[in-house]
C-alpha cells in the first residue's frame, strides 16, 4: 500500500472514530449541555459545576434554589409548596459571591420567567474581593454559546467515563436524583457534638479587639454591590430571598475569643444596609435561632447543619420569621452583638 493511501487510511479512521466519540458524547450528553436527560437514560447528578449550566439551560422552571454548601440540603419539594412555583436547586459548594453571581445571571439569561432566586448569604465570604474565584479550572466552554469551543466536551477524554457512567447509572437500576437529592449531603453525614469537635477546635483568646478598616468596607461593597445588588436592579421582575446561615455556637464561640465578634457583625451590618436599598431584594438572618445554633445535634461541624434546618429556613423565610428591614435591622444586630458577647460559652469546651 502506498504511503499516501495508507495515510489518507489512518486520516480518515481517525477522523471517524473522533466524530464517533463526539457524536455519542452530544447524543448521552452527560454534563446536559445540549439537552435534558433522554427518556431512556437515568443520570448520575454530581458534578456541578459542570451540569448546573446544563440544567440551567435545558429543564423548565420558574425559581432556583443556588448558593453554597448551606443550600444544597434544600428541597425544591417544600420551596414549590410554600411559594406555588416549580424550582431547580443548581449549588456550589464553597463558592464566592462571584461565582453564585455568574450563575444566577445566567439562568436570568436562559429563561425570563423566574419569579425567585433563594441564595445563602455566607458570612465568612463578604469581606472577600469581587472578583475572587474559590475554584479553578470553570469548563467556561460549557457556560457560552461558541458552538467551537464545544470540542473540549466532544472531545474531552476525562468526559468519555462521564458518558460510559450514565449507561452503567442506567442499567444498574439507579434513576436520575430529584432536586430534592441532587447535592445533598445530610444523610451521608454524622451530626452531634462528638462530630463537631472531631473537626473543631477550641481557639485561644485573643487580647487585641479586630476592627474594620475602610478598606474592608469598601471591599465588601465593591463585592456586594457587583454580585448581587447590580443583578438584582436588572431584573426588577424577580424577587432576591438572601439570607445569612445560621452557624453553630461553635462559630460563634471562635468570633469571641479571636475579638472578631463585633468586626463580623458590623460586615453584616453594612452589607444588609446596602442590601435593603433594592427594593426586590429580601433579607433574613436566623442568627437570634439559638434553640437551633445552640444544639449541636443540628451540626456535622461548626458551619454545616442539617436538611431539617434548611426546611425551617424556608418556612422562617416564607412566613418573614427572621426578615431584617430598614426599620429593625439595628436593633437586631445590636441585640445579637449583645447576646453572643454574653453568652456563657463554658459547655462547648470540649
Amino acid at each position: 500500500m502506498k504511503a499516501s493511501k495508507w495515510n489518507r487510511l489512518v486520516l480518515g479512521t481517525t477522523v471517524a472514530i473522533l466524530l464517533l466519540v463526539a457524536g455519542v458524547t452530544a447524543l448521552i450528553d452527560p454534563f446536559l449541555h445540549y439537552h435534558g436527560p433522554l427518556g431512556s437514560l437515568q443520570y448520575p447528578l454530581k458534578d456541578e459545576r459542570y451540569q448546573n449550566d446544563g440544567i440551567l439551560r435545558n429543564f423548565s422552571y420558574d425559581a432556583i434554589i443556588t448558593g453554597t454548601s448551606m443550600c444544597q440540603n434544600f428541597r425544591t419539594s417544600e420551596f414549590d409548596s410554600l411559594w406555588d412555583t416549580s424550582s431547580v436547586k443548581v449549588c456550589y459548594s464553597g463558592a464566592s459571591f462571584k461565582e453564585i453571581d455568574e450563575n444566577v445571571r445566567r439562568a436570568l439569561l436562559y429563561r425570563d420567567d423566574v419569579k425567585y432566586v433563594l441564595r445563602s448569604l455566607d458570612s465568612n465570604r463578604l469581606n472577600y474581593p469581587a472578583d475572587k474565584n474559590e475554584y479553578e479550572g470553570y469548563p467556561t466552554y460549557l457556560y457560552d454559546n461558541n458552538v467551537f469551543n464545544d470540542v473540549y466536551y466532544l472531545l474531552n477524554k476525562e468526559v468519555i467515563p462521564k458518558t460510559i457512567a450514565v449507561v452503567n447509572y442506567t442499567e444498574a437500576g439507579h434513576t436520575t436524583p430529584t432536586w430534592d437529592e441532587y447535592g445533598s449531603w445530610s444523610q451521608y453525614k454524622v451530626f452531634g457534638k462528638e462530630e463537631v469537635f472531631r473537626t473543631w477546635s477550641v481557639f485561644e483568646e485573643q487580647e487585641e479587639e479586630y476592627t474594620l478598616r475602610q478598606e474592608d468596607f469598601d471591599r465588601i461593597r465593591e463585592n456586594v454591590q457587583k454580585n448581587i445588588i447590580q443583578t438584582a436592579l436588572e431584573n426588577e421582575d424577580v424577587t432576591f430571598y438572601l439570607f445569612f446561615p445560621p452557624y453553630s455556637i461553635c462559630y460563634w464561640d471562635t468570633l469571641v475569643r479571636t475579638k472578631q465578634l463585633d468586626a463580623q457583625l458590623s460586615a453584616e451590618q453594612y452589607a444588609v444596609e446596602l442590601l435593603l436599598e433594592v427594593d426586590n431584594i429580601r433579607v433574613f438572618s436566623f442568627s437570634d435561632h439559638v434553640d437551633i445554633i445552640s444544639n449541636l445535634d443540628n451540626y456535622t461541624d461548626a458551619l454545616h447543619y442539617g436538611e431539617w434546618v434548611n426546611s425551617h429556613i424556608l418556612s422562617w423565610m416564607y412566613e418573614g420569621e427572621g426578615e431584617l428591614t430598614r426599620d429593625n435591622y439595628k436593633t437586631y444586630f445590636q441585640k445579637i452583638q449583645k447576646f453572643y458577647s454574653e453568652y456563657d460559652f463554658s459547655f462547648v469546651e470540649k
